[in-house]
């Protein structure tokens, strides 16, 4: 080998560029094998403290620095806090938080470069680290967050001509020229405030004990382990916030199937409390079809819920005189059939040896007003009518007109609303009328306005010019036979439609 030497020079050479290709690398695949191994037990780790510790362990271990701090940037208070360390004493770290604006130094300026700095001789009048840790020479070099966009497709940018654009390093933050119109700590704060901002943290790191120079080989190395931690460390705490709200969701779902629980069992019992409503309240309707030489009478009730507002009724007042009532509470359901419950006993109580139905309605009207108090109305047409004398005297709160047909000639009246509805005014100004009628000629139909509002498919109501329509069609029908007719009648117009509101239709033959 020494005659090679001597006789070929340029042979020498080689062999030595060859053996300084070897020594390098063998430091390269150390460092990759060392760099594999921390990914090992970076993977062994089950919580974020250990990986913190870990990473900042191998600064020592595997690049040879003898102190690290982890600083998190804490976008609230504008500055960077020590977080996790080794190597440095604890009061020493804690008291090392630098402000992230201008004058917070080599550190804020690597974030902000988006690139490593290393500080070879700082000032200590004017370097923290220097005047608080007596570092001789420190490297600083920013952790990242994984990208996921964009820092324009997350602004919504559309500044073509942005240096982030098509750059290696496409973060707007990391450009000094981004706004050019603000300070530079406004800047900085902006950036901090940020969605598109992904610097987690900054590794500061120093050799105060060995004072070895710090090479471009150990950059290089360094940065690779602090690209690896960064991955690292998102991916924990997307591991953990899945984690998170997976626990989040078993916990919701299970209070979730507890209430849903606890809602069948409600609903049940209100279905049962309803099932009884309305066994009580057809009970409290009365079953008035009959027949005889005074009058001849059928009638249907239909609720849109469970239980509805509507009431009719037909009852003796005194010897030949009978009351005749139908009335519609507004609204349905359970609020409205407890107050049509109220007008029942209200109207068997004044009614009594009262001939006079407007007199009987203004008194139900003022112990409503008085005593109830409640936000729902109601709708009456109440009749009088005298079998020995053949008369009606009748009133109407605001109800809908009613049929009075002339059952032989076909000819009809609507006997119209006069007063105000019932339970809102004191004063309804009401008004009596009275008529007589033929025994075997004449035909009440009465109802409520759910069957004349009911609609079609097109939205079209029934309304009152065919009920009278189909009444006079089936004048000539007993009046159980008219009420299935007219009804089946307003069911072939809606065509499907469901009503929405109760419905009650009443014919009555004098």
């Amino acid at each position: 080998m020494d005659n090679l030497s001597n006789n070929d020079p340029g042979a020498h050479s080689s062999l030595h560029e060859l053996l300084s290709q070897n020594e390098m690398l063998k430091t390269q695949l150390i460092n990759a094998s060392l760099i594999n191994e921390l990914v090992k037990v970076l993977h062994s780790c089950t919580d974020l403290e250990g990986i913190v510790k870990t990473v900042l362990l191998s600064f020592q271990d595997l690049v040879h620095f003898d102190r690290a701090i982890l600083f998190t940037v804490k976008p609230d208070r504008f500055c960077l806090e020590p977080s996790n360390w080794v190597g440095v004493d604890d009061d020493a770290a804690r008291r090392a938080t630098v402000m992230m604006g201008f004058d917070g130094g080599d550190i804020t300026d690597a974030i902000f470069l988006n690139r490593h700095i290393y500080v070879e001789e700082p000032d200590p009048e004017f370097d923290i680290f220097a005047a608080e840790l007596q570092s001789p020479s420190y490297i600083v070099v920013p952790l990242l967050k994984k990208p996921t966009r964009k820092c324009w497709e997350i602004r919504g940018c559309t500044k073509k001509s942005c240096r982030s654009y098509g750059s290696v390093n496409p973060y707007c933050w990391s450009m000094n020229d981004c706004d050019p119109g603000l300070s530079e700590d406004e800047r900085r704060k902006r950036c901090l405030m940020c969605a598109a901002f992904k610097v987690e943290g900054v590794f500061w790191l120093d050799r105060s004990r060995s004072r070895q120079p710090i090479t471009s080989d150990d950059i290089t190395n360094l940065t690779n382990i602090i690209t690896l931690s960064g991955l690292v460390f998102e991916n924990f705490r997307m591991m953990n916030a899945l984690d998170a709200v997976n626990r989040q969701l078993m916990t919701t779902n299970e209070t979730l199937r507890k209430v849903n629980d606890e809602l069948e069992i409600a609903q049940a019992k209100i279905r049962l409390d309803l099932e009884q409503a309305r066994s009580i309240q057809q009970r409290l309707l009365p079953d008035i079809a009959s027949s005889g030489d005074a009058y001849r009478i059928s009638s249907r009730y239909v609720a849109a819920n469970q239980v509805g507002g509507d009431y009719y009724d037909l009852f003796n007042i005194s010897g030949s005189a009978y009351g005749l009532i139908v009335a519609d509470v507004s609204g349905h359901g359970v609020a409205s059939a407890l107050i049509m419950s109220m007008v029942k006993v209200l109207l068997r109580t004044f009614s009594r040896d009262e001939m006079s139905p407007q007199k009987t309605l203004e008194r139900i009207n003022e112990a409503l007003i008085n005593e109830v108090a409640t936000e729902h109305f109601v709708t009456v047409f109440y009749a009088v009518f005298d079998i020995s004398a053949r008369k009606i005297r009748y009133t109407s709160s605001g109800h809908c007109p009613v049929p009075f047909l002339h059952k032989k000639t076909g000819e009809h009246e609507l006997l119209k609303a006069d007063g105000l509805f019932m339970g809102v005014f004191p004063d309804m100004m009401l008004a009596e009328k009275e008529m007589g009628y033929i025994p075997g000629e004449h035909r009440l139909v009465l109802y409520t306005d759910g069957l004349t509002e009911a609609v079609n498919q097109e939205s079209e109501m029934f309304g009152t010019d065919r009920l009278v329509m189909a009444a006079k069609e089936t004048v000539g029908l007993e009046p159980n036979a008219a009420m299935e007719a007219i009804l089946e009648s307003q069911k072939m117009f809606c065509n499907g439609v469901l009503p929405e509101d109760d419905t009650t239709l009443l014919v009555i033959d004098f």
